[in-house]
């Protein structure tokens, strides 16, 4: 249904205003995360990725989205920093047992949060739109709207809100305590579950990640941007921005009108194509198998122009 005044629908400065207004009477808002880089694997398999996923419903984040990988965890949640360093802690400590109840031992001693404050709606909007776009860049064979662990397929998305299998009430006591892996057990009876957790529709305030964008197009928009757009907040937290081959020709090119003058990598001389090399594997984090793609050299080529 469209926001109308006097029946008509809303100008593109009316839906601005409207989501200023939502996020100065909102907050105020942060970024959780955990190092990018880390080497620590915490989830294994989807056994792990369910068991993050409720408990991130059973913590007190008040979490407006948030993205589950292989190595880290994303947050964009409201409330005081401290609230949320406070919540991140027990879940850590929640993290730790479950891994010994597995017969796993794992060292989180660099399993620690940072939180980053979000002051202003476009960096609110870019931050939602960068998490929510995190899975499916890692993952290629997933979009926004199909990576399952994290609320990125609940924006502006009905039918996955709707869906669920069970009811948390409909499960017995061994099976809540199973979900959760714990004897507390105490959850809400009508929460929804998905395909073994609890759904994020349920516990994120979807209606205000969504509010604080114009529109489903406006979102979607920013979640398809390039890469390049989000390299300010990846360095900020620390990430190492993944890119496609799409993505990363797109960088090429303009390199290479910017610095050399033409737009086609592959007919760069040997010591501008090293130049490109370098700086691609550098500064882009490009693969060896992307860099050769891209400047159209073979294994032992790129290797001699690298160094290796």
């Amino acid at each position: 249904m469209k926001n109308t005044i006097s029946n008509r629908p809303l100008s593109f400065g009316e839906r601005e205003q409207q989501c200023e207004e939502l996020f100065r009477s909102r907050g105020p808002f942060y970024h959780l995360c955990t190092p990018g880089e880390s080497t620590l694997v915490l989830f294994e398999n989807e056994n792990d990725y369910r068991f993050a996923m409720n408990l991130i419903a059973s913590s007190s984040l008040e979490s407006i989205t948030f993205e589950v990988m292989r190595t880290h965890l994303h947050v964009i949640g409201e409330g005081s920093p401290d609230s949320a360093l406070e919540s991140f802690s027990k879940i850590r400590k929640r993290l730790y047992r479950f891994y010994q109840s597995t017969g796993r031992v794992r060292d989180l001693d660099s399993f620690q949060a940072e939180v980053f404050p979000i002051n202003d709606l476009a960096f609110l909007r870019n931050s939602i739109a960068y998490v929510n776009r995190n899975g499916y860049l890692v993952h290629p064979e997933h979009t926004p709207f199909s990576y399952p662990w994290g609320a990125n397929r609940y924006f502006f998305n009905p039918d996955a809100k709707r869906r669920f299998d069970r009811k948390y009430g409909d499960l017995s006591v061994r099976e809540k305590r199973q979900l959760f892996s714990s004897h507390n057990i105490d959850y809400p009876e009508d929460a929804p579950i998905v395909d073994g957790y609890i759904s994020p529709a349920f516990f994120c305030d979807l209606q205000l990640g969504e509010g604080v964008f114009r529109d489903a197009r406006h979102y979607f928009n920013l979640v398809s941007r390039s890469v390049e757009s989000y390299r300010d907040i990846a360095k900020m937290l620390g990430d190492s921005l993944l890119y496609t081959d799409d993505e990363l020709y797109l960088v090429v090119r303009q390199i290479c009108r910017d610095k050399y003058g033409n737009a086609r990598p592959e007919i760069l001389s040997p010591e501008l194509k090293q130049q490109m090399a370098r700086t691609l594997h550098f500064d882009y984090k490009a693969t060896d198998k992307q860099i050769q793609r891209m400047l159209r050299l073979d294994a032992r080529t790129l290797s001699a122009l690298l160094g290796k």
